[in-house]
């Protein structure tokens, strides 16, 4: 696994994502052969393209922003885990596949752990609480970092809402030992990216 010491949200972390399986595509790229066909397209064409950046995110995702941060440091306080921000990890042995985690721990070198951070409303906040778990929404994108590199133990999911008063903080810890069928989304990843390959060069070769 590399890590990129690079700015989230700025224009070199934007071009180091084009034409990548990120962790939020994850799902996406091991899901049905439709929704398969749907993102080999839109990988293909950002390939094909300059990356397109739009500023203009939604007040959910702007309020999103603000509050990791603070929700960074309730993880940290919670845990007692020195968790420190990272811009990219890349995978070695998928060049195409990388994370842009919300935090890391590193020991010796790897990265053995981390963290993904959401603010969502209100309600879904209390949802998560009463459900546990990792949300059915979140799954493939916290387990993505198992996949990404198998010095990575374990990861924390994070649901945080400075609105509520009472449990502003949720947290669910996954380790890589309760984790099945890695190795073969790993394999069905390799092969996603090799016909996304394969579709680049046809088209420009």
């Amino acid at each position: 696994m590399k890590v990129v010491d690079i700015e989230q949200g700025s224009y070199e972390w934007h071009c180091l994502r084009h034409g990548k399986v990120t962790g939020t595509r994850v799902g996406a790229a091991l899901g049905s052969p439709k929704v398969q066909q749907t993102l080999l397209h839109e990988l293909v064409a950002e390939r094909m393209t300059e990356p397109q950046i739009s500023e203009n995110g939604s007040a959910a995702m702007e309020r999103g922003k603000e509050l990791e941060p603070l929700a960074r440091k309730a993880v940290i306080d919670a845990t007692g885990i020195p968790f420190t921000e990272t811009g990219m990890l890349l995978s070695d042995a998928l060049p195409d596949f990388g994370l842009s985690p919300d935090a890391v721990l590193i020991e010796g070198g790897e990265v053995v752990g981390g963290l993904e951070i959401k603010c969502p409303t209100s309600k879904k906040h209390v949802e998560y609480l009463i459900a546990g778990g990792i949300p059915k929404e979140y799954g493939p994108q916290v387990r993505a970092p198992f996949i990404l590199s198998d010095s990575v133990q374990w990861w924390y999911f994070a649901s945080f809402d400075d609105r509520n008063y009472e449990s502003p903080l949720y947290l669910y810890r996954l380790a890589r030992r309760d984790i099945e069928g890695i190795d073969k989304d790993r394999a069905a990843l390799q092969e996603f990216l090799g016909r996304v390959e394969q579709a680049h060069t046809d088209l420009t070769f």
